[in-house]
């Protein structure tokens, strides 16, 4: 008689942002051999996130590369590794898919009588979790009323990891390699037939020494990935996130004629959404037997999809009167871009606003010297992609160069690569269950009245009059639903003699 359905639906979750400060003091540091700290970049990514009873485990590494100035005026370049776990409280359960999002909000390095490279991490967890529902979508001998509702599932998942390589003539012997700073940028992600295209740029800045002089090279990478993934539509939504799993730098050529060549793998994290409507049976009517009816309410999240963009900035670096005049910039060894506000403003265009800070080294009266500088930022994006009410924003640094103004002034620009997750809410009632109870008292009268409350519907009259809907509308067919309030309904019964 009730013919229920079971309904997957993936249920979206993210814990609110944790800071992990993390800090390191390398060993065996000569401290009385620096004499200057150029700059300190500083980079991070999740090894592993599981899910537990009411909390995640979020581990990861964290990448520090330290430039600076030995006592003998030489630049050198460090790096070191330091790893970290995290705790993000929340609604959390073992079977959860988890994974998490990670941003350096802020470094430091303070240098006195030892060592110390410190960051402030973002950590954000996230959770995939799988419900079934036991939904309601027919039902003989009796009048019902449905609707459609959209549910959120959980299509597929995939980790992969992408070669990448590129090489750059430097024109000259390299004495040193100060840094290198890597970005994984995404450019596309899209659904296939039975599969996801993505693509993305590995933006590798190197910082080197060649002929005395600190020198950059900057280098963008084309990384395409195709995957298979089984049960994929290409009107699925696709969320991914990237970053480099490794690099290094090879030195090749000749004396006096040094190559500079980067490879590594670039790591792509894969999930596929689908929010499909179906129907189900909103409101059920038996006139023979009473029944126990159990709603059930659900509220989901659908992820609509990711936009990517490549937006313009720029600002000024101002030097301290206590400083010498600027004279060139050298490089910028370390750009990281932190977006703080992400909004959808009345007109449908999207506003995003943060804080780039940059490393500059320039030169001089007195040789290399460098500054931090916090340049804020605030786009308007427009897009043939329609922005979702609720919304996350990342930014990253796609491109940066900065050049001397005025003694103390040292103008930047940059291009900035914003990434965007659209979501909506979705709400439903659904009947779960039904149980069928004793016969109904019949209604014995001849004729009933009923006086409507505002918004009641064909349903709510069978309920109160104890009748069918096709034999309602035969005796009153001008009625129109919703009823307004206090309109007055009548019906006659043909009673057994």
């Amino acid at each position: 008689m009730f013919d229920f359905e079971k309904l997957s639906a993936s249920k979206l979750y993210a814990a609110p942002p944790v800071e992990r400060v993390v800090e390191f003091s390398p060993p065996g540091i000569d401290m009385q051999n620096i004499s200057k700290v150029l700059s300190l970049a500083v980079d991070a990514r999740s090894t592993s996130a599981q899910g537990f009873d009411g909390y995640a485990e979020i581990s990861g590494r964290t990448g520090f590369r330290l430039t600076y100035i030995d006592r003998e005026g030489n630049p050198k370049g460090v790096d070191y590794n330091a790893d970290f776990s995290v705790k993000a409280e929340g609604d959390f359960a073992p079977s959860d898919n988890v994974s998490a999002t990670i941003t350096v909000v802020e470094t430091d390095v303070e240098a006195g009588d030892s060592l110390k490279l410190s960051a402030v991490l973002s950590v954000k967890a996230c959770a995939i979790r799988r419900e079934e529902l036991n939904v309601l979508v027919d039902a003989d001998k009796c009048y019902k009323t449905t609707k459609t509702a959209y549910l959120p599932t959980f299509i597929a998942s995939k980790n992969s990891s992408s070669p990448f390589d590129s090489e750059q003539d430097a024109g000259g012997e390299v004495t040193s390699v100060l840094s290198m700073s890597t970005e994984c940028v995404l450019k596309k992600a899209e659904a296939t037939e039975g599969g996801v295209n993505c693509s993305a740029i590995v933006i590798a800045t190197v910082t080197y020494v060649e002929g005395g002089d600190i020198k950059e090279r900057a280098f963008k990478i084309d990384v395409e990935e195709e995957l298979g993934l089984e049960g994929v539509q290409p009107t699925d939504s696709v969320w991914v996130s990237a970053c480099v799993k490794n690099a290094k730098l090879v030195l090749q050529g000749v004396t006096d004629d040094n190559v500079l060549r980067v490879e590594g793998e670039a790591a792509f994290c894969i999930k596929v959404f689908r929010c499909a409507e179906y129907a189900m049976i909103a409101d059920i009517f038996n006139l023979e037997n009473e029944m126990d009816v159990t709603v059930e309410k659900q509220r989901y999240t659908c992820f609509d999809g990711s936009g990517y963009f490549a937006e313009k900035a720029g600002g000024t670096a101002m030097l301290g009167d206590n400083r010498a005049a600027a004279a060139t910039v050298n490089a910028i060894p370390y750009a990281n871009a932190v977006a703080s506000k992400a909004q959808v403003e009345e007109d449908g265009t999207l506003t995003v606003e943060g804080v780039v800070n940059a490393d500059i080294v320039y030169t001089d009266e007195n040789g290399f010297n460098s500054v931090r500088a916090e340049i804020p930022f605030s786009l308007s994006i427009t897009s043939e992609m329609p922005f979702s009410k609720e919304i996350e924003a990342s930014a990253q640094v796609q491109q940066i160069s900065a050049s001397v103004r005025r003694e103390r002034e040292i103008d930047i620009d940059m291009i900035l690569a914003i990434s965007v997750n659209g979501f909506s809410p979705v709400e439903f009632d659904y009947i779960s269950d039904i149980n069928l109870g004793d016969e109904k008292t019949q209604n014995t009268s001849g004729v009933s009245l009923y006086i409507a409350r505002g918004g009641d519907d064909l349903l709510d009259l069978c309920k109160a009059l104890t009748a069918m809907p096709e034999d309602i509308l035969a005796q009153n067919p001008a009625l129109e639903f919703p009823l307004s309030e206090g309109e007055r309904v009548i019906y006659f019964r043909r009673l057994a003699m």
